[in-house]
Formats: structure tokens, C-alpha cells, sequence
């Protein structure tokens, strides 16, 4: 029969089967690293959404508010101005003296002429 030998040198076999797991390990830890930043990225726009949403949030609670604090359902159109409702502090004489005060010279004057 045919009878082949096969010379096994147990050294290069020690050594194939380290590299083998030395690259093994290194592409793992390649993966693991790619994987980490992937879950660190996914986490910060997750926080970055939990941010928005507490912000739109808190504008509503202040629109809410807002809404809470009108008294009555319509809005005016336009609002009083400082001038308008500031009463004038000068003192305005009374008219109705100098009416009477010019009718009767008036009347005077009228009879003087003879009308």
C-alpha cells in the first residue's frame, strides 16, 4: 500500500494557532469598540430628544398658564393706551359760570341797543 508520511513540527503549529487567536480577539475588540460608540451615539440623541421634549413641555406649561391667567374668553384688539386712561391732572374750569356770565352781558347789551 501507499504509505505517506506527514512531518508535523509542533512548534509552527503552536504558533499558527496563537496568531489565529490573537486575531480573533483583535477583531472582536474592533467589533466591541465599533458596537460601544455605536450605543454612545444612539444614548446622546437619545438625551438630546428627552431635552426637546422637556422644552416643548415646559412651552406648553407656560401657554397653559397664559390661558389660565385670562379672565374672560375674548381678547381685545386693541389695548389702552397710558394716555387715554390717565386722568388730565390739570383743572379744567367750570364752563356753565362763563355761559351764564356772557348771557347776561349779552343781555345787556341787547336791551342798551334796544331790541
Amino acid at each position: 500500500m501507499f504509505i505517506n508520511e506527514v512531518t508535523l513540527n509542533i512548534y509552527l503549529l503552536i504558533l499558527v494557532v496563537g496568531l489565529s487567536v490573537l486575531a480573533g480577539f483583535a477583531l472582536r475588540a474592533k467589533m466591541a469598540n465599533k458596537y460601544r460608540s455605536k450605543i454612545e451615539e444612539l444614548e446622546r440623541q437619545i438625551l438630546n430628544n428627552y431635552e426637546h421634549i422637556l422644552e416643548l413641555e415646559r412651552e406648553t406649561l407656560d401657554m397653559e398658564t397664559k390661558i389660565e391667567d385670562i379672565k374672560s374668553p375674548v381678547i381685545t384688539m386693541k389695548a389702552l393706551s397710558k394716555e387715554m386712561v390717565e386722568v388730565p391732572s390739570k383743572k379744567v374750569p367750570d364752563i356753565s359760570l362763563r355761559k351764564q356770565l356772557l348771557s347776561k352781558k349779552n343781555m345787556g347789551q341787547q336791551s342798551a341797543s334796544g331790541l
